[in-house]
């Protein structure tokens, strides 16, 4: 359950390739991101929420250090107390510290069941509130991405989900995933902490077909505020951690005190 691989591989290759055994990796950024660079930045993805960051799926590296050393930041067995564990030092330095030329990664089963549900909220607040109440309630879900107003209705400005159009409202991409009992009870949970907060009705996806299209929502809102923002200018993207019970207060009023967002993204859990 672990699979040793050069930084240049791209993680969706990788995924490709072992798919035959059953096993996969999970963190998932950036289509185009590459084992190296996801090392250097510590990067997340829409999985964080159940399969945490790429610090939690490394068993070591090897890396060159300034002077031609070369070192392996710790012994390949999962459970092992003999010296140092250095993949903390060197995961998210960004090439600081040396250059990493070999990285062994812990890979996951992959789920026997898969769900896609969409859900719409009169505010952003009550969006938040609801992301932030999944959460602290403990259920394992495989993702969970938070696009306001503005996203949703950027989305069906430029087409880029086809001809689907959303409700212009705050929404939720959900995805559970696991067993088909597992699942199911998942769901049903999510949707009474969504109803608590004004929620309106699941949207769910039937096949592998309308998982792909619907979850496009939440993989296309970027692309689609770039293709509509004026020539000469540029777009920001940042990240702020706060605790889960603050996190309707900072979605719903404390950015909005300074401009109104116009793409917000909820995805990684700290």
């Amino acid at each position: 359950m672990d699979v040793v691989v050069q930084p240049s591989v791209p993680w969706m290759t990788l995924n490709e390739e072992i798919a035959p055994s059953g096993l996969f990796f999970p963190v998932d950024p950036s289509p185009t991101a590459q084992i190296g660079g996801m090392v250097g930045t510590n990067c997340s993805g829409t999985n964080a929420a159940r399969y945490g960051t790429m610090k939690d799926w490394i068993v070591n590296l090897t890396v060159v250090l300034a002077d031609g050393t070369i070192i392996k930041t710790r012994n390949r067995p999962r459970k092992s107390a003999a010296g140092y564990n250095l993949n903390g030092i060197f995961t998210g330095s960004e090439g600081t510290l040396g250059l990493v030329t070999e990285i062994t990664l812990k890979l996951a089963v992959i789920p026997k069941e898969y769900s896609i549900a969409v859900v719409s909220f009169p505010t952003i607040r009550d969006a938040a509130a609801t992301a932030s109440a999944v959460m602290r309630a403990g259920v394992p879900i495989a993702a969970m991405e938070l696009l306001d107003d503005n996203a949703m209705t950027v989305l069906n400005k430029t087409g880029s989900t086809g001809e689907r159009k959303w409700a212009a409202e705050p929404t939720i991409f959900f995805k559970f995933s696991g067993s088909k009992a597992s699942v199911a009870d998942n769901i049903q949970e999510v949707q009474k902490i969504s109803l608590a907060n004004r929620g309106g009705a699941f949207e769910f996806a039937r096949d592998e077909a309308e998982q792909n299209a619907l979850w496009s929502g939440r993989k296309m809102a970027l692309w689609s505020f770039l293709s509509l923002r004026p020539e000469g200018t540029e777009l920001y993207s940042t990240d702020v951690a706060v605790p889960f019970s603050r996190v309707a207060e900072i979605v719903g009023k404390r950015i909005t005190q300074y401009a109104k967002p116009s793409f917000l993204i909820l995805t990684n859990v700290l």
